[in-house]
């Protein structure tokens, strides 16, 4: 329960954290825009010279662009995920076939069926989840010959994580932030974080449901004896079985203690482009609001205006 937690609390802060600086990149973008929008259409009319004559169009156009910036990665990675997924499935699902006995005998442990699985008769070694609406796991033949009933079965019940918390299309929504907010160094150790603890949480899942741990490090020294390489996982946004440095940590050693160094200079960074953001934020409010004098000013002009056009004899 305890990794199911953390595993959520790290997705949701990122999620929450991206969504609270988009809309605030939207909030204080109105009045620059419209602005910047009125600088370009007496541009049309007066020439250049009307632009180079307002400088403070630039410094207004910098949170709008930000955020410009921030929504058209977002989409570009989030299209750019989901195309390269399609083709994979598109390339590879044909080649399906029936998964083999000891396959099919693990299934029933997990409530699955052979139509949950995609097993390919091909000799790399790879086990991952892959689909966002209805996501399956994917099997080679190379990596169920590799491993023992039970490592196979600490694998299956990995990737079943997976699969039952929708793991790769949090990966995609993950990867499309950190992708998006690529000058935020918090947003991309939110990302890298939220990845790593889907990883441990399958690990965690994989060694509650053997009751032993045996089975997944052997399955994990096997991989990497056997010279297991990610091919796929700058293709597609899926949970890849792949034995890294970190999960072995988590797994084999006890908690390694907080680097606080990195994380208080990590903090810095990102408190660093905060505070520029919010000067210039601050800036453009400031040129944007009329001084009371000259408000006053435009109040009485227009008092005065408004009773010297109303006739003298006018009656309620």
């Amino acid at each position: 329960m305890r990794s199911k937690a953390s595993f959520s609390f790290y997705f949701w802060l990122l999620i929450g954290l991206s969504t609270l600086l988009i809309w605030l990149g939207l909030f204080f973008s109105v009045d620059p825009l419209y602005l910047g929008l009125e600088t370009l259409w007496q541009t049309c009319h007066s020439g250049w010279r009307y632009l180079i004559e307002s400088p403070p169009f630039t410094r207004q156009m910098i949170i709008p662009l930000v955020v410009m910036t921030i929504l058209i990665r977002t989409g570009w990675s989030l299209v750019r995920q989901i195309r390269a997924t399609q083709r994979m499935v598109q390339l590879f699902l044909p080649l399906r076939v029936e998964p083999p006995t000891r396959v099919q005998a693990l299934l029933a442990s997990h409530r699955l069926t052979s139509a949950d699985v995609v097993f390919l008769n091909t000799r790399t070694v790879h086990a991952f989840c892959l689909g966002f609406k209805r996501p399956r796991i994917w099997l080679t033949a190379g990596l169920v010959d590799l491993l023992a009933e039970d490592e196979l079965a600490a694998v299956l019940a990995h990737e079943v994580r997976h699969l039952r918390q929708r793991d790769p299309l949090r990966r995609l929504i993950g990867r499309a932030l950190k992708s998006a907010f690529f000058f935020l160094p918090a947003i991309k150790s939110l990302a890298e974080a939220t990845e790593l603890h889907q990883e441990i949480d399958a690990d965690r899942h994989a060694i509650a449901h053997l009751g032993d741990d045996l089975p997944l490090l052997c399955a994990l020294q096997k991989l990497l004896k056997h010279g297991h390489t990610p091919a796929f996982s700058a293709v597609a946004p899926f949970t890849l079985f792949n034995p890294t440095e970190a999960r072995l940590k988590k797994l084999i050693y006890p908690p390694v203690p907080v680097n606080w160094p990195k994380l208080v200079g990590s903090g810095l960074i990102n408190l660093a482009i905060l505070l520029a953001l919010s000067t210039t934020i601050y800036a453009n409010c400031t040129q944007l609001a009329a001084p009371p004098s000259e408000v006053g000013a435009c109040i009485a002009d227009t008092l005065q205006n408004s009773s010297s056009s109303l006739p003298l004899n006018y009656y309620w």
